[in-house]
C-alpha cells in the first residue's frame, strides 16, 4: 500500500547535509541528491522508484520517507493521504531543526503542534490516536519550517524507523541535572534498546561533570566514573557512585569494579584515539560485560566518512549487533551501541 517514488526525502541535524549526501551516495548509489534545505535533504532515485518500506542506510539521517512534496493548505494534504491510501495513519508533525544541538530545546515547537491540531481538526478520524508508531502502521511525516510550504512523506514503520515525530526523543531532563549528557544518555538508551536494569553496574569513561552517571544513578544503577575532571555534588553523593579521577589511558584494573554490565564512553579524544584507549577496558570487563554505550567526536564534518572503518574498529572488539547514529541532542558526534556475550547480571550488587 502506498505509492512508490522517485522522491526519497530525510531530515538531519544542521551541519551534517554534506555528511548525509556523501553517506547515501556510497550507500545508494541509484540515489542522486536534489532539493535541500537546512536539516533536509531529498534525492531522486535514478533506477526503480522507491516505496514506502525502503531502508536508507544512513547514520546522519534521523527521520526519512517517501516524498510526497509540498503542501499549502489542509487540502492538499488530504490529497496526499488519498494517495497514500492506508485506511488510517499515524501522524508525525515535526519542525525542522532552527539551529545546532545545544542552542535550541529538541522538544517540539509551537508551530509544529498548531499545524497537528489543525490537520486533527480536520480530518482526525483518519488518523491513529497519539504519536508513537508502531511496526506495520503507515505514517504521514509533516516538516514543518516558519513560513514555507509544509514537505510531505510518508513510510511504513518498522524498528528501522524512530517511532518519534522526526526522531525527536522525549526526554524530561531534571533541574539539578549537571550537564545536557543526561538527555543524550536517555536519547542513547531509548534509541538503542539498551536493557539497563536496576542493580546493575555501568563504568562511564568521561563522567564529568556527571550528567549521564545521573540518569543512570536515577534508574537504579551503580555507576563507577572515570574522569579527571570534577563531579557534580549530586552524583558524588549517592553510594551507588564511585569517582576514578583518572584519563581513560591511565586507568589501571584494580580501579575497574570485579564485573561491569555497561560501558560508557564519552571524551574529548579523536574517535580512533578513544577507541584505541578503551580496547583494555573493554577486554578487562568482558566476562561481565553486556554492552556498550559510546559517543564518538568527530573532528570535522569530514571524518564523518571514516564512520564505517570506526564501527569496523567497535566490532574488533568482539562486539556484535554494533549500530549507530546522529541523535537529536548529539553535536558533531554519533552514538555507538553493541552488545557482548555476557552474564545476565543480576544478583551482583555492591561491586562499584
Amino acid at each position: 500500500m502506498g505509492e512508490p517514488s522517485q522522491f526519497l526525502v530525510a531530515v538531519c541535524q544542521i551541519g551534517a547535509e554534506g555528511a548525509l549526501k556523501r553517506e547515501v551516495a556510497r550507500e545508494h548509489p541509484d540515489l542522486r541528491s536534489a532539493f535541500a534545505r537546512p536539516g533536509l535533504v531529498t534525492w531522486k532515485s535514478a533506477g526503480v522508484p522507491v516505496g514506502p518500506g525502503f531502508v536508507l542506510r544512513a547514520v546522519f539521517a534521523r527521520a526519512y520517507a517517501v516524498a510526497l512534496g509540498p503542501a499549502r493548505d489542509v487540502a492538499e494534504v488530504l490529497a496526499a493521504v488519498e494517495r497514500v491510501g492506508a485506511e488510517r495513519l499515524r501522524l508525525h508533525v515535526w519542525e525542522r531543526d532552527a539551529r545546532r544541538p545545544g542552542e535550541e530545546s529538541v522538544q517540539e515547537s509551537p508551530r509544529a503542534g498548531e499545524v497537528r491540531g489543525a490537520f486533527l481538526a480536520a480530518f482526525g478520524a483518519r488518523f491513529r490516536d497519539g504519536e508513537v508508531a508502531e511496526a506495520g502502521e503507515h505514517v504521514l511525516d509533516v516538516v514543518v519550517a516558519g513560513d514555507e510550504p509544509w514537505f510531505l512523506g510518508h513510510h511504513l514503520h518498522s524498528p528501522l524507523h524512530s517511532p518519534w515525530p522526526g526522531g525527536r526523543i522525549p526526554v524530561a531532563v531534571p533541574e539539578n541535572s549537571p550537564s545536557r549528557a543526561y538527555r543524550k544518555i536517555e536519547e542513547a538508551i531509548a534509541w538503542s534498546g539498551a536493557p539497563l536494569r536496576r542493580g546493575e553496574v555501568a563504568v562511564e569513561i568521561g563522567s564529568a561533570p556527571g550528567g549521564a552517571s545521573h540518569a543512570l544513578l536515577r534508574r537504579g544503577l551503580e555507576v563507577v566514573g572515570i574522569d579527571t575532571g570534577t563531579m557534580a555534588e549530586v552524583v558524588i553523593a549517592s553510594p551507588r557512585f564511585r569517582h576514578v579521577q583518572a584519563a581513560v589511558g591511565q586507568v589501571q584494573r584494580d580501579q575497574l569494579p570485579p564485573c561491569a554490565d555497561w560501558l560508557l564512553l564519552d571524551v574529548n579524544l579523536a574517535p580512533q584515539v578513544a577507541l584505541h584507549a578503551v580496547r583494555g577496558i573493554v577486554a578487562a570487563l568482558r566476562p561481565s560485560l553486556r554492552g556498550v554505550l559510546f559517543t564518538l567526536k568527530l573532528n570535522d564534518w569530514g571524518m564523518a566518512d571514516q564512520v564505517p572503518d570506526l564501527l569496523r574498529r567497535v566490532e574488533g572488539m568482539g562486539i556484535t549487533d554494533v549500530r549507530a547514529t546522529q541523535l537529536p541532542s548529539n553535536r558533531q558526534e554519533i552514538f555507538v551501541y553493541g552488545q557482548l556475550a555476557g552474564p545476565t547480571g543480576k544478583g551482583r550488587r555492591g561491586r562499584v
